[in-house]
């Protein structure tokens, strides 16, 4: 059943804010190397939504935030419900250019890992000691960077990631209704 869903989603695959077209099955295995598989969604906000998100995340949704197309990580789990987590592509800009990202959250809502697909800005921004950071964080924890997010870097370029991961986040409890 699981390979069907992979072909099926394979067909219906649409263009992606990670700069990818077709189905991004490497970017989101990057996320969760041990899923069997993914299960596409796509979410239309609403004008009210869309404002809701936008005054919760502290940035302005991007050309590709709406509509959503997120992503079901699934495999075996201990609990049997087949669900590792989703992943949610976002773009943002920094100072020196663009970067795309892969946020995979656990299925409690905090982020699992952050994955950098693309990046014309700083090369820290793509650094495991940077990203990690990021684990583990809710929407209601502190992302201020130079306090809560450790940067060497631009800390403008390190703003940017941070409000994508937070827009993700906000992003995802929306299409799901929360």
């Amino acid at each position: 059943m699981v390979l069907r869903t992979c072909v099926l989603l394979a067909v219906l695959a649409v263009p992606l804010g990670a700069h990818e077209t077709g189905f991004p099955e490497k970017t989101l295995k990057g996320v969760f190397p041990e899923a069997t598989g993914f299960a596409a969604r796509k979410k239309t906000f609403t004008a009210e939504q869309i404002k809701r998100i936008e005054t919760a995340s502290g940035s302005k949704l991007q050309k590709n935030d709406n509509p959503l197309t997120f992503y079901v990580a699934l495999g075996k789990t201990q609990d049997g419900s087949g669900m590792l987590g989703t992943v949610v592509l976002v773009d943002t800009h920094g100072p020196k250019g663009v970067l795309d990202l892969a946020v995979g959250f656990k299925r409690d809502g905090t982020v699992h890992l952050v994955l950098v697909v693309e990046n014309k800005d700083d090369p820290g921004l793509s650094a495991d000691s940077f990203l990690k950071q990021f684990k583990g964080k809710s929407a209601q924890s502190p992302f201020a960077v130079g306090k809560d997010i450790r940067f060497g870097g631009d800390a403008k370029s390190a703003d940017a990631v941070s409000s994508a991961v937070r827009r993700a986040m906000h992003l995802l409890a929306a299409a799901q209704g929360k």
